[in-house]
């Protein structure tokens, strides 16, 4: 479970995505991702285990959060082992170069034989070198940025941190 969520993270918010251009990017991940009501992108897995039960799944799901969100950025937020539910907040450092980090939420709910995977992404953050001065940061909310807002700024560079 561990390793499956961590390579689906990897496959939608790569960090090595030199050699394809920004189209090529935003076809290969088009139909993957969705809009939910507060304008965040998110993400929904359903992972198959047929042969573990539900407190399994749930241990196996909250290691991930122990050994992966271990920044002072990334909390676990709800942890309910009896009604199956993990939820984590936490921020992708670097999605594009050093100067772009990606905050997300990521839940994962547990029944027997299976468990639904939910990333959502909520916001950029973006640094601003200073010269000689400390860096500023500055966030919007990803649906602000293209390509999820075709209006956009800066299109190579948002496309490259989205995927």
């Amino acid at each position: 479970m561990t390793k499956f969520i961590l390579l689906s993270l990897l496959t939608f918010i790569g960090t090595f995505i030199y050699g394809q251009t920004a189209k090529e990017m935003l076809s290969e991940i088009e139909v993957k991702w969705q809009l939910d009501d507060n304008g965040n992108v998110t993400i929904i897995k359903i992972v198959e285990v047929p042969d573990l039960k539900k407190d399994v799944i749930f241990n196996r799901a909250l290691n991930y959060f122990t050994y992966n969100y271990v920044s002072g950025k990334a909390v676990v937020q709800t942890q309910d082992k009896e009604n199956g539910l993990v939820v984590g907040k936490g921020v992708y450092d670097n999605v594009h170069g050093k100067s772009i980090d990606a905050w997300h939420i990521l839940r994962v709910d547990v029944k027997d034989g299976r468990a639904r995977v939910m990333l959502t992404l909520t916001e950029y953050e973006k640094k601003k070198d200073g010269g000689n001065t400390p860096p500023s940061y500055a966030s919007t909310k990803v649906a602000e940025e293209y390509p999820i807002n075709e209006e956009g700024g800066h299109k190579t560079v948002m496309t490259k941190a989205f995927y």
